[in-house]
């Protein structure tokens, strides 16, 4: 028998993805010319590790994404993508200049949010496996899947963008408790928080509605951290130029049920190494919590429903919590 046909094909997981709200990642310029792979594969190297720590798998990370260059035993990582862009199309989703702005309720002056290209439409992702283990692939999978379901993908997803859908998505097996105790000393998926906000009303016509809708959430939410003596914090959570990325993520406006739409608030507290900020972490939920029930003053009208999860509140099933997030059923 020829020696080739006795070689094993690596696994691999197969998606078609459908932008709810246009994908970002990037390019020359910030002009967003092409989709680019390191973008969406450093988005689920992130999330991915997000769960290991939850379930304290202190190997995961290294296991599948490589090594350190400098490390004493570097190895590049095991994990594969491919796309497929030719279902996507390039948009402007904000006329003009490509600046959404409005005027600040305290009267000062801003520069506003700019978008200049983006993509809409289906992207096709291949997943290939190339040696990590079962356990590994499935929590590769199974992140996946909970980004998809709950989260966001790509560049400027603080900023609205980056909610994909997947008609199908890759089988996996739940976790199974009890689970290891999670990393103590890097940001995890159990002190993760998701939100969708779901509005009665229809979608509004054009991206720049959608885009906007998602923004006044993100200054208010931001807003209520403006008090004195609170700009460090509210710069951790909310992000700041050379100094942090954002904590907490928003997206636009997307249609959800048979008529209506949502957007997506979800983030992790803390989520640097080292942590900052942990030992006021049920201050900030409770904060985001109270802003999220006023609402911003121009929130999308009409009969709105906050659903609401928070890791903290499932730290004794944590592998439930888990599974029920991915979707799936011990």
């Amino acid at each position: 028998m020829n020696v080739l046909a006795e070689l094993r094909s690596p696994d691999s997981a197969v998606l078609t993805l459908r932008t709810l709200t246009p994908l970002y990642t990037g390019g020359v310029g910030q002009h967003g010319d092409q989709i680019h792979p390191a973008g969406l594969l450093g988005g689920l190297r992130r999330f991915s590790c997000l769960l290991a720590a939850a379930v304290g798998d202190a190997g995961f990370e290294y296991a599948v994404w490589g090594t350190p260059t400098d490390a004493k035993n570097h190895y590049a990582k095991r994990i594969g993508l491919r796309l497929d862009p030719a279902g996507l199309e390039k948009i402007k989703p904000v006329a003009g200049k490509g600046c959404l702005n409005w005027s600040r309720p305290d009267g000062q002056p801003r520069q506003g949010w700019y978008y200049n290209v983006a993509h809409e439409g289906t992207l096709r992702l291949t997943l290939t496996r190339r040696g990590i283990s079962d356990p590994h692939w499935q929590l590769l999978l199974l992140a996946l899947r909970i980004q998809l379901n709950h989260a966001t993908f790509g560049s400027r997803d603080q900023w609205g963008l980056g909610v994909l859908a997947a008609d199908d998505l890759p089988a996996v097996d739940p976790l199974q408790p009890p689970l290891t105790a999670p990393l103590p000393d890097r940001p995890g998926l159990h002190r993760a928080l998701f939100a969708e906000i779901r509005f009665s009303p229809p979608l509004p016509p054009n991206w720049s509605a959608r885009l906007e809708q998602g923004l006044r959430w993100r200054e208010k939410l931001r807003n209520s951290f403006r008090q004195p003596g609170a700009d460090d914090l509210r710069h951790y959570l909310f992000g700041q130029l050379n100094r942090h990325g954002s904590a907490i993520n928003f997206s636009a406006l997307y249609p959800h049920g048979d008529n209506g739409c949502a957007l997506r608030i979800w983030g992790v507290i803390p989520h640097t190494t080292p942590s900052q900020f942990g030992d006021r972490r049920a201050q900030v939920v409770q904060t985001l919590r109270q802003a999220m029930r006023q609402g911003p003053d121009e929130v999308w009208p009409g009969e709105r429903r906050i659903v609401w999860q928070d890791g903290a509140e499932h730290q004794a099933n944590l592998a439930n919590w888990i599974n029920q997030l991915a979707g799936v059923t011990a």
